[in-house]
């Protein structure tokens, strides 16, 4: 699986947050549902299932990982 984008969904305001990206989504999401530490070369990369939304009017929520999305050609 190519690099791209780790997709989380707000339960707050829905909103979905795609600014996480990764080089290689299959390893990213095994590491994350296996609390696998990621390759050394990633960096201290360390997302998680879940995440915070600033969902606006200075509102909080709380994200959940619900998939990966490879990059789209143009972003290449």
């Amino acid at each position: 699986m190519n690099s791209g984008f780790l997709v989380y969904k707000c339960r707050k305001c829905g909103r979905l947050n795609k600014d996480t990206h990764v080089p290689n989504g299959t390893i990213a999401l095994s590491c994350i549902i296996c609390d696998f530490d990621f390759p050394k070369a990633w960096g201290d990369l360390k997302p998680g299932m879940t995440g915070v939304c600033n969902c606006g009017n200075g509102e909080l929520g709380i994200t959940d990982l619900i998939g990966f999305e490879p990059e789209k050609e143009e972003e290449l």
